[in-house]
């Protein structure tokens, strides 16, 4: 089996949540549709508005 091939059964499809605030940069968060109970609090990464890059400008 192809290293490519192990790689693809061991992701998992992402979820991306927005949330929306008043007063505050909006976030998106980024994680697991389903994580172990053990992995919740460690699959996922937020961005604030305003504090990431567009693809293009990193080339």
């Amino acid at each position: 089996m192809s290293s490519e091939a192990n790689l693809d059964e061991r992701l998992s499809p992402l979820r991306a949540t927005i949330v929306e605030y008043e007063n505050a940069p909006n976030e998106c968060t980024i994680h697991p549709l389903d994580p172990p109970d053990s992995n919740r609090t460690t699959e996922w990464i937020t961005a604030r508005e305003g504090s990431y890059l567009h693809l293009r400008d990193c080339r």
